[in-house]
């Protein structure tokens, strides 16, 4: 038996909530609000009459939140007696946001709506500073139809540029001419100061529209240099294109010029710094609900167990989707994440010190289109802890990582990946990072597929300048900086990046079973020393017992502390269409790692390889494909035409195929979303 209750937009919170019909008498009927719903569990609670399920039916319709829904262990289902709100009869939106009214068109400039908000709190909407976003910009966003609207701004598309840094991180001149500006005091810049892997916003101290020159208030948090890319924000007289908007403090008013020019319906300004927030809760579902507009994290999870997101759609949000830390059996499945500031779902959970599992799980989930404010390092998922499961979820469109890993034991299989990276350089599809600790990581039989990246390509101030495209420093697979203890086994990989697989000095990494199409790098296997902090934490690990019993490989002697080690490359099926055929760079130390089995193919008949030897002093940069077997490193290996068709997340073999020469095992075809 399950209690049933009722929530409609017909109701009445003096109802008793548990039908959707209303009697004569006016006392059964639906409730009206989410809240009194709330204090219905809570009541049973209180009165020891929680001694089954409950389900509360939530009728389609729009539920404006005046604060945002907070859950805590008052609202908390038992083992077999679940709390489950779930959305019938049509789309439930759950809002954070204010609609406006009393908007028209500006008599002085037609293009430009606009709509008083004297009446409404905005002033409390505080802007999120911190590390990345530092300025006095409006804390809340505009919507329009559906539809995020930029903050005014110059240039309207594209970004200008740095010419020359006149102080390390505070100063510089522009390629590009200014325009002429007045009133600064909430403009700041969304910038990539030094870098193509790292953005923030910073708050403006002047411009001087003459010299071409911009002062910012705080330093940014790399040093300046030229080329790099940067907008100003935030400033009234740049309100000139479609889909800009500016909030005048001062005269009490939003305005905005509407995207294509289409006529504005719903004009929604998000409100609530979260829409529900979960802490000390546990054995609660949520199911085929829809959240919109708040200005930070949507759902927001701390310190709760058995949680179940299920067939929800999150979208319009300032920061992330679902951000769940300290919690275990967190799942999200079957849902939608699309247009978040700042990425889609941080999930972390169990215990490292003892390897306990937090059995977290993000499954069959498309997300698209996050990290629209933050571009970089905001992923679609991201896993922190112990033991979550990343499976057949698509990821896709973003200008940043796609799946970024934390901590140990997680599992990332069956998905697909592709498009993200979009804005930046020395970015990963999946990403994780130097550590020596992270281990028994498993990214198996995902479809990683067209990643281009985009960064700076030249420069020259002389001749005024600047060239962006595809990125030499996207990987489908990045392994950065001394990570270990990680098994990329039986995924796809076609077009995916500057190179596939990056192994950046790791040890005890397997790499094997994976089939690599490329122009450009197919593995890339360096040598660079770890950091002293990684090495002591390193010593720190293997004192733990329950850690050498998990990674009998931490046991293992170490030869050179500074040297690659433990890795095994093998049964890779690496096919490229890069002239010259220079699809592999190995700089590893002989002993004590295995590059075997391995089937190669260039498609221009040519293929070569650049590689290092640091314990045999063999060194060598293009070498044909035989010279390099000839050092006796790599043992089994031959080059042959795979026979291979790749089509959407699929790779087939024709029958005389020589994989089974290498022992190549089948890569699974249920890779990606389940319908």
């Amino acid at each position: 038996m399950t209690l049933e209750y009722y929530i409609a937009q017909s109701g009445n919170d003096q109802f008793d909530g548990l039908s959707m019909g209303k009697t004569q008498l006016g006392t059964n009927g639906p409730f009206l609000t989410l809240g009194r719903a709330q204090q219905a569990i809570r009541d049973l609670k209180k009165n020891g009459q929680l001694d089954q399920p409950v389900t509360i039916h939530i009728q389609t319709g729009n539920y404006v939140l005046q604060k945002p829904l907070e859950f805590d262990l008052r609202d908390s289902g038992f083992e077999g007696r679940q709390i489950t709100w779930k959305a019938e009869g049509g789309a439930v939106v759950i809002s954070g946001g204010i609609a406006l009214q009393n908007c028209a068109k500006d008599q002085d400039n037609p293009l430009i709506w606009s709509c008083a908000t004297s009446s409404l709190p905005l002033d409390k909407i505080k802007y999120k500073n911190n590390s990345r976003k530092q300025g006095s910009a409006p804390g809340f966003e505009l919507f329009i139809n559906q539809k995020p609207l930029h903050l005014s701004r110059w240039p309207n598309t594209d970004w200008g540029h740095i010419k020359t840094p006149l102080a390390e991180k505070t100063t510089f001149d522009t390629f590009e001419q200014l325009p002429q500006l007045s009133v600064l005091s909430e403009a700041q810049v969304h910038i990539f100061a030094g870098n193509d892997w790292f953005d923030e916003y910073t708050p403006v101290s002047s411009i001087d529209s003459n010299l071409n020159q911009i002062s910012l208030a705080k330093n940014t948090t790399y040093p300046l240099a030229s080329g790099r890319r940067f907008y100003l924000e935030n400033i009234q007289s740049l309100l000139d294109a479609p889909g800009e908007w500016f909030y005048d403090r001062l005269g009490n008013k939003i305005s905005f010029i509407p995207l294509d020019n289409l006529a504005p319906k719903d004009i929604i300004i998000s409100a609530q710094k979260n829409i529900l927030s979960l802490n000390g809760a546990n054995y609660i579902t949520l199911k085929n609900l829809t959240f919109q507009y708040s200005t930070d994290v949507a759902i927001i999870i701390d310190k709760s167990n058995h949680v179940v997101i299920d067939g929800v759609e999150i979208s319009n949000i300032g920061s992330r989707a679902i951000e769940a830390k300290n919690s275990n059996d967190i799942k999200v499945t079957n849902s939608l994440i699309h247009d978040t500031g700042e990425g889609g779902i941080l999930l972390s959970g169990g215990d490292r010190n003892s390897l306990e599992a937090s059995n977290n799980v993000v499954h069959n989930c498309h997300i698209h289109n996050f990290g629209r404010i933050i571009l970089t390092y905001t992923p679609a998922i991201e896993v922190a802890g112990v033991g979550t499961s990343v499976t057949h979820n698509l990821v896709e469109q973003a200008p940043g990582t796609g799946i970024l890993i934390h901590g140990n034991d997680h599992l990332i299989e069956k998905n697909e990946i592709h498009h993200v990276c979009e804005q930046a350089s020395d970015c990963g599809g999946i990403y994780s990072g130097r550590e020596w600790t992270y281990r028994g990581n498993i990214i198996r039989n995902n479809s990683i597929h067209d990643l281009f990246g985009y960064g700076l390509k030249n420069i020259n101030i002389a001749t005024n300048t600047i060239v962006y495209g595809k990125s030499d420093g996207v990987r489908g697979v990045y392994l950065d900086d001394f990570l270990s203890g990680f098994t990329v086994t039986g995924n796809l990989f076609n077009n995916a990046g500057a190179m596939s697989i990056q192994m950046a000095g790791g040890r005890d990494n397997i790499i094997e079973n994976n089939v690599i199409k490329t122009d450009s790098y197919a593995i890339w296997a360096d040598n660079r020393p770890a950091t002293t902090e990684v090495k002591k934490r390193f010593a720190q690990a293997i004192q733990n017992t329950a850690w050498i019993k998990k990674y009998p490989k931490l046991s293992n002697p170490i030869t050179n502390q500074d040297w690659p080690e433990g890795n095994s490359l093998q049964r890779n099926i690496i096919i490229t269409s890069k002239p010259g055929g220079l699809s592999l760079r190995y700089s590893l130390p002989k002993q004590n790692n295995i590059i075997a089995n391995n089937l190669t193919w260039s498609t221009t008949g040519q293929f070569s390889v650049d590689y290092n030897i640091l314990d045999g002093l063999a060194k060598r940069g293009g070498a044909p494909w035989q010279e390099w077997l000839s050092q006796g490193f790599e043992t089994g290996s031959s080059y042959a035409d795979p026979c291979a068709t790749i089509t959407a997340n699929k790779v087939s073999f024709c029958q005389q195929s020589p994989i089974k020469q290498i022992g190549f095992q089948p890569i699974p075809a249920d890779i990606g979303l389940l319908k």
